[in-house]
């Protein structure tokens, strides 16, 4: 099967976390933590994603980094987490553009593939991505949005022609905050369901409530608790999770099977700090906690 390819971006990150403690200079970004994610369960994952020369590459060796394209310098951001699980990330002056740290158009024909995973990026550049991706024939398209300093003027109508043009929708909740306000996640994800009958899986990420989930013509809502058994850095998370899910639902089809293997995916990156949790897992490991996982999946009628 071909690798499936991460398209998002490399970062150093200046952390603070609520209880006052500081990480400074942690190598990560959406495009590491999301390939790592789907490397555990596909052996390996393509990174399609601009790449700095001051980025630790040893890091990554479980990641075919062959369609990096390299820039000057890794984007630097302040990433700032609160009390509620919420946090915030915030690009250096310097690297405010942050389209500039993100894939390109171009870098669709640096290779081929069938299943791709679009991570947080401009709401703009994502279009360009989906609409090159299909011509390039992939058959798989994931997405998740931007959190991200985001500034640009999208309406309701304009997301959620995006969201129709992909097969997974892996947001967060604060996502879906931003497009179904005040509404809790059970009911956005029903209007949303509404809004986009056609997408084969829809999965709410809810940080430490774990997963709320729908797969398309499905009478159930599925919820999926967290698997962690302990909690050191929520950094990544949610990209090791979207990684895993479309490596899984690439491999065979099965949209349960796939979250489950986000999920495991989310625990093991939130159970060590930085990248750390996603680069020691043995193949044993994984399948034991996918087996515990399978039990304490939850579903109520949509």
């Amino acid at each position: 099967m071909m690798l499936p390819a991460i398209f998002g971006n490399f970062a150093i990150d200046d952390l603070v976390f609520p209880d006052g403690t500081t990480r400074w200079a942690v190598p990560g970004g959406s495009a590491a933590y999301a390939a790592l994610g789907a490397a555990l369960w596909a052996g390996s994952a393509s990174a399609v994603a601009p790449l700095g020369d001051d980025y630790p590459l040893a890091l990554l060796s479980a990641i075919d980094t062959t369609r990096c394209r390299q820039i000057p310098h890794t984007m630097r951001n302040w990433g700032l987490y609160e009390e509620d699980g919420s946090r915030c990330f915030v690009s250096r002056s310097r690297d405010r553009d942050w389209s500039l740290f993100c894939p390109s158009i171009s870098d669709v024909h640096t290779g081929r593939q069938t299943a791709a995973h679009l991570a947080p990026m401009p709401f703009a550049r994502a279009s360009e991505l989906i609409d090159e991706l299909r011509r390039c024939e992939a058959r798989i398209i994931s997405l998740d949005l931007d959190n991200h300093d985001v500034s640009e003027p999208v309406t309701r109508d304009e997301q959620l022609e995006q969201i129709r043009a992909v097969d997974l929708f892996l947001p967060s909740k604060q996502d879906m905050q931003r497009i179904f306000p005040g509404l809790p996640v059970a009911l956005a994800l029903r209007q949303l369901r509404e809004c986009a009958p056609a997408v084969a899986l829809i999965a709410i990420k809810c940080g430490a409530a774990g997963v709320v989930a729908h797969i398309a013509g499905s009478q159930q809502i599925l919820s999926l608790p967290s698997a962690a058994r302990s909690v050191a850095d929520t950094t990544g998370a949610g990209d090791a999770f979207c990684g895993a899910v479309l490596a899984g639902f690439a491999s065979h089809a099965d949209p349960l099977q796939a979250l489950l293997q986000g999920t495991i995916a989310a625990a093991c990156c939130v159970e060590a700090f930085g990248l750390s949790g996603l680069r020691k897992v043995d193949r044993k490991t994984l399948e034991e906690r996918l087996r515990l996982a399978q039990n304490h999946v939850e579903s109520s009628l949509f």
